[in-house]
């Protein structure tokens, strides 16, 4: 037997294990009076709806198999399926999370008066695969001092192990005045996501995967802690606002948006400002192996764009009978300007989200690997261009196609930093350029995908797809290969 075809009996018994034992951990089991798929498999029996009281407990569990052409182990933040710094080799892996979180939560929805409820959401995500919490910030501690050709998956994150790592936060909603939340929040741009990207995932989306769009300039920021949100809807227009202060991922930030909904389309605009945003890194170098400590860039960023969306009919009975065919056109734009903290950034010691702390030393030569850098556009500012265009074909209430692009576009910006005492420049191009030799040139990330969804009951769910991924230029720098494809299969089960 060839070493390929051994990996594969591997990878097909470890898929099929897996989906075993997620479908027996959630209940589901073979019910007489349950369709059938071509005769032979009965569907799982459909899960009630576990509301009581106006308090409703859900959740979701995803689990799948990918083959990833470059890729490398699974870690504390699930699976490389896109291109990252540290894949490597072929990969065949059980892999947690691609078509959407696991986690359990319970929302509330309690009446105070006809108008007035009382509003409340507290969710927790998890490691599908391994059942841990979910915790971006250690994958990356874990990879501290570690040679990148060696490394587990890693990157930042807004989950960071805290017991209740989703959403948390209670609120109101009138019907005339709005909806307000308290606490922990999705930024407007995480919800834009949410909203206008049919794929949006780890395992087939660039703006899932990597949260430069969600978190405006750093994953870390998707959610943000000591938060207020603000809602509306005056037909057909739309509006949305947040403004948090946490101290932690990041200083202040704020974000608004505004929006026209028609039948079949809607259109918003987002703007938004983020001081001392916190962009984690795991340290380079064998002295940082076991270090506590994160590295992490710190910076100012301001953003603006523009998201729309577009259904057409393809049935008789209308859009909003589930079961007609349609067709969904949803695209957008948006510009991301990083410049340095204006605060002067954060000091060694200072704890981001889950209590880690950023350090051990104010980095002197413009790497994360050492410390913090809090001068990365001395010598002038970033700026990335975000465009995605998706499409989605829903042929009935069950079978839907989906196919997405995705692209990340930086032009040449300056790295200088020789005007700060005591800090030596680090190596960078002084001219324009396009290639992966410096971090500071033009380049680009883009992702193809295509994936397939059977919903076999409204809580049972099963895809099927791929991405294929490739970075170019300065978002090369450093990177072990620059492209990567990633056939993947997968169930969702949700309640």
């Amino acid at each position: 037997m060839s070493s390929r075809s051994w990996f594969a009996g591997r990878f097909i018994g470890s898929v099929g294990k897996g989906l075993v034992c997620a479908t027996a951990s959630a209940g589901l089991a073979a019910s007489a009076s349950a369709a059938d798929v071509g005769g032979l498999l009965k569907a799982p029996p459909v899960v009630p709806d576990l509301t009581w009281q106006g308090v409703a407990v859900f959740g979701t569990y995803d689990i799948g198999g990918q083959y990833e052409s470059h890729g490398a182990p699974t870690g504390g933040n699930g699976a490389a399926g896109i291109i990252t710094g540290m894949n490597r080799g072929p990969q065949w892996l059980l892999v947690p999370n691609q078509s959407s979180q696991t986690a359990v939560g319970i929302k509330v929805d309690r009446n105070i008066t006809e108008q007035l409820h009382f509003i409340a959401r507290f969710e927790t995500g998890f490691n599908s695969a391994t059942g841990e919490l979910s915790d971006s910030l250690k994958g990356m501690q874990k990879n501290n001092g570690i040679p990148l050709n060696q490394q587990t998956v890693n990157g930042g994150g807004p989950r960071a192990g805290q017991l209740i790592n989703g959403e948390a936060w209670a609120g109101f909603e009138d019907k005339t005045w709005g909806t307000l939340h308290i606490g922990r929040n999705n930024v407007v741009s995480t919800d834009m996501v949410g909203a206008y990207d049919p794929l949006a995932s780890y395992g087939f989306s660039l703006l899932g995967y990597f949260g430069l769009l969600a978190g405006q300039g750093s994953s870390d920021t998707a959610r943000i802690d000591q938060s207020i949100k603000y809602y509306n809807n005056y037909s057909p227009w739309r509006m949305s606002a947040i403004y948090g202060k946490p101290g932690t991922n990041v200083n202040d930030f704020y974000q608004g948006s505004v929006g026209v909904v028609g039948p079949n389309f809607s259109v918003d605009l987002v703007a938004g400002h983020g001081s001392d945003i916190v962009s984690t890194f795991a340290l380079s170098g064998p002295a940082n192996l076991n270090s506590k400590y994160l590295g992490a860039k710190v910076f100012d960023t301001d953003m603006y764009g523009i998201f729309g969306k577009y259904v057409f009919d393809l049935g008789r009975n209308g859009l909003q009978d589930p079961a007609e065919q349609k067709f969904t056109v949803t695209g957008g734009y948006s510009r991301i300007d990083f410049s340095n903290p204006a605060g002067g950034g954060f000091a060694p010691g200072h704890s981001t989200i889950g209590g880690y702390e950023i350090g051990p030393i104010l980095s002197t030569n413009g790497s994360t690997g050492s410390g913090i850098v809090n001068y990365a556009f001395t010598g002038g500012d970033r700026l990335v261009n975000i465009s995605f265009i998706t499409g989605k074909y829903q042929h009935d209430a069950q079978w839907s196609v989906a196919v997405g692009y995705y692209r990340y576009d930086q032009k040449s910006y300056g790295l200088g930093v020789n005007s700060i005492p005591g800090i030596v420049a680090p190596g960078y191009s002084r001219t324009a350029c396009s290639s992966s030799t410096y971090i500071n040139c033009a380049g680009a990330e883009q992702v193809v995908s295509f994936r397939i969804d059977y919903d076999w009951t409204k809580n049972f769910r099963i895809y099927a797809g791929v991405a294929y991924s490739q970075v170019s230029g300065g978002f090369a720098f450093s990177y072990l290969n620059t492209s990567e494809y990633n056939p993947t299969v997968g169930m969702r089960f949700t309640f």
